[in-house]
């Protein structure tokens, strides 16, 4: 005898740029209901979006499906870490950088069709102090324009294009002091990027080499942005060649100890959290399912 797998959908109802309104009629049109019971619940904020993952893990949940971008999935992943509960994605956001780089399709039917297969895929994870992401941990530019970003009126890979260049003109670079195999190195930086995965979103490849399962993380260090070298950072980006860069230092690690210059947000999946000034970076090997193609 067969049993069904019984599964939760958590909506993000205001991620991104697309409605949510026809997510249910298309679970039922294209989840096969042979393999699957399912619930369907909505977030209400980022803090219930984790409690809706922790009732789920607490109801004995086969999988927790995320809907909504980045940030959401993130908050999702982060109660699913460590236990044998894979996560489903329908990517929803306004880059999709983490869905982007597993290949999840990001047409809503594809998505949900390919939870079917119920494929699994053991991927790392990180913490800076002790907050869990799954994908990227920004500092610098990256984190500044995030926080401007949340407060946005509008979503989208204009308005954050947008407010990158406005922003540009006045940001200066930080200095900062991190643990690099034993060693403390004074680092000037106009991003630094702690990455699990290669991409920020929309195709945007700030760490080219990054593996999810490759048990290290990829530190890369954008050491200036200037009007004269932003065409060809952005060429990079888009090409995954900027670890080519004249502009950039790659290096690998697994933990370290990261020192700020003052309080700052940092950026931790997309989103812009504030932080004190010491940051304790950690890496948990394949702690973390997700069902991929």
């Amino acid at each position: 005898m067969s049993f069904k797998k019984n599964i939760r959908f958590i909506i993000n109802p205001i991620s991104g740029i697309r409605s949510k309104k026809n997510i249910p009629k298309l679970i039922e049109q294209h989840l096969d209901k042979n393999l699957f019971n399912y619930d369907i619940a909505y977030t209400e904020s980022a803090a219930h979006a984790k409690e809706l993952s922790k009732e789920g893990v607490a109801l004995k949940k086969d999988a927790i499906i995320a809907v909504g971008g980045d940030g959401t999935l993130s908050l999702i992943a982060s109660e699913l870490i460590h236990t044998n509960i894979p996560m489903g994605i329908i990517p929803l956001g306004s880059g999709n950088g983490f869905a982007r780089s597993l290949n999840i399709p990001l047409k809503t039917e594809s998505a949900i069709q390919l939870l079917n297969s119920h494929n699994i895929f053991h991927i790392d994870t990180g913490s800076a102090n002790k907050i869990p992401f799954i994908n990227v941990c920004g500092f610098g530019f990256d984190a500044h324009v995030s926080a401007k970003f949340a407060s946005a009126g509008t979503r989208g890979l204009q308005t954050y294009a947008k407010i990158s260049l406005q922003e540009l003109r006045s940001y200066q670079i930080q200095e900062y002091k991190i643990q690099i195999e034993n060693e403390t190195k004074q680092i000037s930086a106009f991003i630094m990027a702690i990455c699990n995965g290669p991409q920020y979103g929309n195709n945007a490849f700030i760490a080219p080499l990054a593996e999810f399962d490759d048990g290290v993380f990829d530190l890369t260090v954008l050491k200036d942005v200037t009007w004269k070298n932003m065409l060809g950072i952005s060429t990079d980006l888009f090409l995954r060649t900027l670890h080519k860069s004249k502009s950039t230092t790659s290096y690998k690690l697994k933990e370290t100890t990261i020192y700020m210059p003052c309080e700052a947000h940092v950026n931790i999946d997309g989103e812009a959290i504030w932080f004190e000034p010491k940051i304790e970076i950690n890496m948990y090997p394949k702690s973390l399912k997700i069902i991929v193609p």
